[in-house]
Formats: C-alpha cells, structure tokens, sequence
C-alpha cells in the first residue's frame, strides 16, 4: 500500500482541483501536454541514458506483455461476440478491455514499486525501454480494431498510425536515452541535472492530470458492457501476464513490473481514438472510469504478490 498510496493521493488530488474549480478543464489539458510533451521525453532521457538497460531482460519481459495483450484482446473479442454487441459496440468494448494507461498510471506505480531498491536503475530502465514498443503495438491494434466496422479507408488509418508514430515523443525520448545508454559518450552534467529536474515533474503532473480527467469523465450508461470491459482489462492481462511470465523464467522483479503494467486501467486516450473513429463514446467513457476502480485492488494484490 505504501508504494500506491502517494499514486491514489495524487490523482485524488487532481480530482480535488478540478472540482474546487482550482484547476480548470482546460488547464488539466495544458498540463497532460507539458507533461507528454516536455515531462515525460526528459524522464526517459535521462533515467535511461545514464542507466544502461539490460536489453536481454526487456526482450523476456516484451515477450510477455505481448503476448499477455493477445490474450487480453481474444478474450474481449470472444465475450463481446456472445454479448452480440453492435459493430461499434463490439469494436470499442474490445479497445477499452486491453489498452492500458502505461503512460500515466504504469510508469508512475513502477518507479514509485522500486525506490530506495539497490537495483532501481536497472529495473526502470528496463520498464521504460520495454513499454514503448508496447505503446507502439497498443496504439497499431487499437486502430485496427476501430477500422473493422470499415467506416475509414485503411490507407487513411495505417497514415494516421505511422505519423503518430513518428512524432511520438515518448518513443523519441526512449530512442535519445538507448542511444546514450549505447555510447561510450556520457551526458554533461548541466544536461544531465537539467533533463533530471524537468523529468521530476512528469510523474505527479501526471497523476494530477488522471485525477482531473477522470473528474470530467463520467459514467454514461452502457454500464453492464463497461463493467465487463473494465474487469477483463484488469483481470485477464495479469492473469496471462502470470502464466507467461512464469514460462519464461521473469525473476519476481520483472514479473512485478509486467503485471504492474498488464494491470494498468484503460488509458485516457482511448476515448479520443474512440471519438475520432465513431465507435461507442459512452461504452468507453464508462469503461475508463469503471477501470480505475477495479485497478487498484488488482495493483494491490500484483505487488503483495510480488513483494
């Protein structure tokens, strides 16, 4: 509990500013972008860059959380289809029970899982060089799926998918620190404490940004589906995530941080891609609430376990 609880009290508090009107909609906004834009990229710069992953560890640990987010996504597709959900339904029911907010909620609960441990470099930069193809993968699955229903040219969704991407500037960030962590080349010190103090602030800007976002979010009905959503997206991934992880030999650490992640609520960003490609709104918008609550006891029990 105690390496959550500074994540619950945080984006409680972004909940809190948001509905004392300290904080605005907009200013959450202006917030998430600072922190995906400038926040986050120094993070990885600099956690990784001065690191030195073991690049042997993140290749066990992709495997697993791929294969992991297969299952997650068969599954969905199988209850959706004895549900008989609508085309669109179907679709984002599917979306909303396997991409998980790694970004925000994930990176967080890992570095705050391994402080003061004597190997917390090696297991964070292990997770961030690992849940960057992940966000690659999610995102590529995420359109394909929204395109079944075939309402967009596929053309038209795989350039959407390759400019996102390409300017991504997580997996920029993530590039920068492996080329750093590659060389031979040390980062300056001025560089080094500057990319470390811009990258401090990404974490609770985050967790305030998921507070102040799931204050404006809001139960919209479709609640059976959302309920079946939210629990598939927080139950399934860690189970298959446990079995893989087992059959690959992950140490407990890195079972720790696979599960951590497999067990992350639905991200935020569902509800944009959602939007954008017409599928179900209040199907996802559900989904992502109901998520955050059925996450914390899973988080719970995935490090009590893990411990």
């Amino acid at each position: 509990m105690q390496i959550l609880a500074p994540v619950v009290l945080i984006i409680t508090m972004g909940w809190v500013l948001v509905r004392t009107g300290f904080l605005s909609n907009p200013a959450v906004g202006e917030l998430n972008r600072l922190t995906y834009w400038v926040g986050l990229p120094a993070l990885l710069i600099q956690r990784i860059g001065t690191a030195a992953p073991d690049f042997g560890r993140v290749g066990d640990m992709l495997s697993v959380l791929l294969l992991a987010t297969g299952v997650s996504v068969l599954v969905a597709a199988l209850v959706a289809r004895l549900w008989r959900l609508p085309g669109q339904s179907f679709v984002t029911f599917v979306h909303g029970a396997y991409r998980g907010n790694l970004t925000f909620i994930g990176l967080p609960v890992v570095i705050y899982a391994f402080a003061g441990s004597p190997e917390a470099s090696t297991y964070e930069a292990v997770a961030l060089v690992a849940f960057v193809p992940l966000v690659v993968i999610y995102n590529i699955v995420a359109v394909t799926v929204m395109q079944l229903p075939g309402r967009q040219a596929p053309m038209v969704a795989l350039s959407r998918v390759a400019r996102g991407v390409a300017t991504n500037p997580i997996l920029l960030g993530t590039l920068l620190g492996v080329l750093l962590a590659l060389s031979p080349l040390a980062l300056p010190l001025a560089a080094d404490r500057t990319l470390a103090a811009v990258g401090q602030m990404a974490l609770p800007l985050a967790l305030i940004g998921i507070g102040g976002g799931l204050y404006a979010t809001r139960i919209r009905g479709r609640v059976r589906w959302a309920v079946g959503a939210a629990a598939l997206k927080t139950t399934v991934g860690p189970l298959a995530g446990l079995f893989f992880g087992v059959t690959f030999g992950l140490s407990t650490d890195e079972l720790r941080l696979a599960l951590v992640f497999l067990a992350c609520p639905t991200a935020s960003a569902a509800y944009v891609l959602v939007q954008q490609m017409d599928g179900d709104t209040a199907l996802v918008a559900s989904t992502i609430v109901l998520s955050h609550l059925f996450a914390l006891p899973v988080m719970l029990l995935v490090l009590a376990l893990t411990a």
